[in-house]
Parts: C-alpha cells; structure tokens; sequence
C-alpha cells in the first residue's frame, strides 16, 4: 500500500472532514486517532463494506471536460466525495480510462495521470487493460455530453448501445460480467433501451443507470411510505424535453413507483405542447392543484403569471395501467433551475422541491456516486425496471408529441416493486457543509472555473 506522505488528496479528505463539527465517522470512511488516515482505518472502511479490497474500475466516457457527467462522476471517486456530512473516501479505485471525443478543453487525461490511471485508446482495452479478458471489477459508463447528431425527433443520438454492446461483447468473450452503471437513460430508443436490458439479463450482469435526481435533497423532505395510495402525482421541471424530460420523469417514476401494488407498467403516453398543455389543465386532464402544489415549493421560479412566462410549456401524461396516473411538465423561464413534485394520496396532496448542489461542487452527484458506489460494493439502490421504463416514458412521449397523439404502449407492461432497495439520500432539505465548501486541492485549481474560485 502506497505511503501517506506526500498524498495532496489524502491530506485534502482528511482536512475537510472536519468540515462536519462533531463527525467522527461518516459513510464510508473512518478516521484513525487523532484523526490520522491510516493504512488500519482505509482496511476497516473496506471491512465495513463487505470487502477485502478496493474494487478496480474501467471508467468509459465520450468526453471528460469541466462540469460535465464524466467529471462531476469521475473527479469525485478519483479524489473524494463531498457530502453534507464531509469528504467521503472512495471505496473504489478508477483504474483505467477511456475518452472518446478528446478536445482543447479535456481534463480528463491530466486528471486520469495524476492518479495513474492509464487512459486507453479503445474501450475493449480500458476493460481488459490491455490484455485478452476482462480485468477489471466494474464498468462506469457515461454516455453523456459529445457530439452527436439529433434525429428527425429531435433527440441527440447519444451511442448508449452501442459502447454498452461493446462492454457486454468483452464480458461475453471473458465468460464472466461485473457490475456496470450507466449513466441516465439507457438510451433515446425504446428498442435500444430493451435490447440492453435484456443483454445485460442473458449475460447475468448487474446492471444499474439513472441520473441524479432520485438521490438529491428534498425540501421539504418526501419519501412516501411502500404501499402509499396514489391518485394522481406531477412532476416539474425546465428546458427541453430531450435535455432535461429524462429527469423529470426519474423524479415522478422514483416516487410513484412506491405506491400499493408496485409497479404494474404503463399502458398510454401522451405528449403536449404550447396552449395544449394549458387547456389540458383548464379541463383537469392535468390536475391544476397538484400543478400549483408543486410549483409552490420551487424557491428559483420567476414571480408573476406562470402561462405569461412560459412561452412554450411542454408536458406528458403516463397512464398507469393500474388507473394512476403521472404528468411530467417542461415549465422553462417560469422554473429557472428548479424541480418538484407533487402527488394526490390517501392522506392528501403532498409536495416538495428537488433541489440540486450549484457549481463547482455539484454535491448531487456526490450522492449519485455514493450509490454507484454502493451498487459496485454490495448491490443496487434502485431497481433496473425504473429506468428501462423511464427510457420508455419519454421516447414514447416525444414520438406522441411528434404524431400528435397518444401513443399506446401495451409493450411498457414492466412490473417491479421499490421493497428492499436502499438509496444513500441526503437528510437535510437544502445542501450544506463539504457539499457547498471548498472540494478541490490546489493541485486541481486548473479545474474551477474563475467565477468559482477564492469562494
């Protein structure tokens, strides 16, 4: 094992621990006396993980640059997690890299070197480093961000397939598969989304994706109970939706899917648009209550008439095939960076915000890295089912808004149930401590944009 002397990135943990007053222990990570990192506490952080070693990672991404999924993933579990609660030692160790689309303004080259990550010029090498069979213990694959073009639809052909077929190929040719995340939808095709989920089955591989949105702060705190009953719910949020629909729909999907009977699937999708969406609320298609519940709870939302500012509103409604049904809505200029959701339950209307950590920490996807963490550790925190049929909800939702009509989907007949799965949340409703302090060390300033520096 590696000396502490000289170690910029141990000191760094070590120092922003003490962030958090009063915290000996957080999740993760143990101090040693007198608060010292040592060879002892880095064996009983993987002891209390259930392992006997840190687990190597083959980390695939398109482009590695400032702020984008593969740092704001990558960077963390390269130099450690900031959380509420302090700095979180990674319990994994990126061992290998590749970057498809390399530009002037990469980072992650210089970042892989400087924590003896080779960076490979294929994917099958990443995974195998550089050998014949697969060599690593998990894959972490982040189809996002690059160029790409967008099809007649207007969504960006991200090749999510494609390199997902590439790593399941290395796997199959290994004769073994390890765990593999991928980040966001599984892809902008249902049929793609389905064909990856039932690879990933025929080649027995743990299989996670998602974004960060079902592990950020609530406020006010929400999670309903397994087994709630739900009428209606809504879900809220801004820009396009291609860009930003996903998340929207995570966030209704990880909460409806907790309600009584588990999740039956989803038999229509419709998509609107413009004064559509206004009309659908005017005739309750679209509960207004649950509309205004949510928006409510949104602290960056402009002040004044919602259908002024909005110019063009976009929305889908899921129906169930339980008879529950969702709305996800696009509500841009009104919501300026905020989500919410809302949701009609036995013991009332219920609301909160989603809110996410700014930059240069971007804390939100601390907490999505812990679970990744976890998932590659010990298992999953939420069910692969969520996101093939968020995949499926909003592929479906723009082809119905491209159509103009509903679109049938007797093929989204995906049944599971959220029992047993436990995310890492934060349990503050707004992010605070290491999540808003300082993150990087010195030696990673060429990171932080100017406007983040000296804060």
């Amino acid at each position: 094992m590696k000396s502490n002397k000289n170690n910029p990135r141990r000191d760094f943990i070590k120092k922003s621990v003490f962030a958090a007053a009063g915290m000996s222990i957080i999740p993760g990570f143990v101090l040693g006396k007198d608060g010292n990192i040592t060879s002892i506490t880095e064996q009983l952080t993987r002891a209390l993980a259930g392992q006997d070693g840190i687990k190597k990672i083959a980390f695939i991404t398109h482009i590695y640059r400032n702020a984008a999924h593969a740092d704001v993933i990558g960077t963390k579990l390269f130099l450690g997690i900031p959380t509420d609660e302090g700095m979180v030692a990674p319990q994994v160790k990126i061992v290998s890299v590749y970057i498809e689309q390399v530009g002037a303004n990469d980072t992650g080259i210089k970042i892989a070197a400087m924590n003896d990550a080779p960076v490979y010029p294929s994917v099958e090498e990443a995974l195998t480093l550089g050998g014949d069979k697969l060599a690593v213990d998990a894959v972490i694959y982040v189809g996002e961000h690059g160029e790409y073009p967008y099809n007649r639809l207007g969504m960006k052909l991200y090749p999510r397939m494609n390199y997902l077929e590439r790593i399941f190929r290395v796997f199959d040719a290994s004769n073994r598969s390890v765990p593999v995340f991928t980040d966001k939808a599984l892809s902008y095709s249902w049929i793609d989304s389905r064909w990856i989920y039932d690879r990933a089955k025929e080649l027995n591989v743990p299989l996670m994706a998602g974004s960060s949105l079902p592990y950020c702060w609530r406020d006010k705190p929400l999670e309903h109970p397994i087994g709630v009953k739900i009428k209606e719910a809504v879900a809220i949020g801004y820009l396009s939706l291609d860009a930003y629909g996903f998340h929207v729909t995570e966030i209704l999907q990880c909460m409806v899917e907790r309600r009584a009977g588990g999740e039956t699937g989803v038999k229509s999708v419709e998509g609107l648009k413009g004064d559509d969406v206004w009309k659908a609320i005017d005739s309750g298609k679209i509960s207004k209550k649950l509309v205004d519940a949510a928006c409510d709870t949104i602290r960056d939302k402009e002040t004044g008439n919602m259908r002024e500012i909005v110019k063009i509103p976009y929305a889908v409604i899921v129906n169930y095939a339980d008879g529950t049904k969702g709305t996800i809505m696009m509500l841009d200029k009104y919501v300026k960076s905020g989500w919410a959701y809302s949701a009609n339950t036995s013991k009332g209307i219920v609301a909160t915000e989603f809110v996410l950590s700014g930059g240069p920490n971007y804390a939100h996807f601390s907490y999505l890295s812990l679970n990744i963490q976890k998932f590659i550790v010990s298992g999953p925190t939420a069910p692969i089912e969520r996101n093939l049929l968020t995949s499926g909800i909003i592929d479906m939702g723009i082809r119905s808004l491209t159509e103009g009509k509903v679109k049938e989907t007797p093929f989204l007949n995906i049944k599971y149930s959220a029992a047993g799965y436990e995310p890492i949340r934060p349990t503050a409703p707004r992010p605070t401590g290491q999540s808003i302090a300082p993150f990087h060390p010195k030696e990673y300033d060429f990171m932080i944009p100017d406007a983040f520096k000296n804060k």
